[in-house]
């Protein structure tokens, strides 16, 4: 590897293949990584720019034009590249080269640093703007998965934001050499990346699902009232899931006998088949944490139930007869475990459900429906 002019870069690689980078131009190599199991599109950039004031979900920076020397992008190849970046699957690299330092400290600063104002200089010994610009290639430019820095130094050091390898930010040793350039290090790295992108159990992947659809939408829902903000878990306090995630299953109770009978074994039973009154085994239902129970003529209630044991099981008919259930009528029942709720976690609230979307007037307004936990603060009283 040698330089020509000013910022040139001349690459030769060992199988003879030569490639002049030009200071200033953009420069692209792209290809397909074939692992058979998954395909890869792989693009490698020199001097690319990442516009500026770029709305989501469009790529690029959003505050100013970031042009890292060097950037690598992955993404599925099974996706065009704009589908790529709107829809999150795409990960992007960055290297910048820092050929004017001499030693890994100078680049990173150290752990006894007291540079509390973020200056260039602490001591005089080092400058840190080099990692405050890795920084802000990660914070700036969407779907950057890491910013390291390559430079002619002997200590490569990665550190990872969370439990893979990327996001992350670092350096690696890249010396201009014959026999040990150091790139062996920077390749095990790139190599780990890829076998990331393999994973589709991976964090990274589950993380950039769930922000694809969450933010998929401009605009945002708006729960302000009470509502419960944390539950207990084998003795460790936890939060709850956002409103939009909680669901809760509103339910129509024909008459006293059946509501005594809730309340006696803290159970509720939904038809099964394709029968009136049956439940559509859905995620909302199936993954509800609240029945809100009204009565035929009663459309306004407080009368909420926490579900207490994670989805519904079958009941036949023989089971709920066993039980003392007033005249099942079906052969098989979807039976949740539930437990009034009596404290103040939703601020004694009563909720209309002629309000939800779903809710049906008439001889209808019993039948059983999910909503999430967002959707029926909407409906308050």
């Amino acid at each position: 590897m040698e330089t020509q002019g000013v910022g040139d870069l001349i690459i030769q690689t060992k199988q003879g293949l030569v490639l002049k980078l030009k200071a200033g131009t953009h420069t692209v190599i792209s290809g397909v990584y074939n692992s058979g199991v998954r395909n890869l599109k792989v693009e490698f950039h020199y001097n690319k720019t990442f516009s500026g004031d770029s709305e989501y979900p469009s790529g690029g920076s959003w505050t100013r034009n970031m042009i890292p020397d060097y950037t690598l992008s992955i993404w599925p190849a099974y996706f065009e590249k704009d589908e790529a970046e709107n829809q999150e699957l795409i990960v992007h690299i960055h290297f910048d080269a820092k050929y004017k330092v001499k030693n890994f400290k100078e680049l990173l600063g150290s752990d006894t640093s007291n540079d509390k104002h973020g200056s260039q200089n602490n001591k005089g010994d080092y400058k840190r703007s080099d990692l405050i610009k890795m920084h802000a290639y990660k914070d700036a430019i969407r779907r950057t998965g890491g910013a390291y820095i390559l430079y002619p130094g002997n200590e490569n050091k990665t550190f990872q934001g969370f439990h893979e390898i990327i996001p992350g930010l670092g350096a690696f040793s890249i010396r201009p050499s014959i026999e040990n350039d150091g790139t062996g290090e920077l390749k095990k790295f790139i190599l780990k990346v890829v076998e990331n992108f393999l994973n589709r159990a991976s964090q990274r992947e589950r993380v950039s699902y769930h922000k694809y659809d969450v933010y998929k939408n401009p605009e945002s829902n708006n729960v302000k009232e009470k509502i419960p903000e944390y539950y207990k878990s084998r003795h460790v306090t936890r939060r709850t899931r956002p409103p939009d995630e909680e669901s809760v299953i509103i339910a129509g109770c024909k008459d006293n006998d059946y509501y005594k009978w809730i309340e006696e074994h803290g159970l509720y039973n939904f038809r099964t088949q394709s029968r009136r009154g049956s439940l559509r085994l859905e995620k909302l239902t199936a993954d509800a944490s609240y029945i809100l129970i009204h009565k035929t003529a009663e459309l306004i209630t407080d009368n909420i139930w926490k579900i207490t044991k994670k989805g519904p099981r079958i009941f036949s008919k023989e089971k709920l007869i066993e039980k003392g259930y007033p005249d099942p009528t079906s052969d098989f029942y979807l039976v949740y475990e539930v437990t009034k709720v009596t404290d103040n976690r939703f601020g004694n609230t009563k909720w209309d459900i002629r309000k939800l979307d779903k809710y049906k007037s008439g001889r209808a307004s019993y039948l059983p429906f999910p909503v999430t936990l967002t959707e029926l603060m909407q409906a308050k009283k």
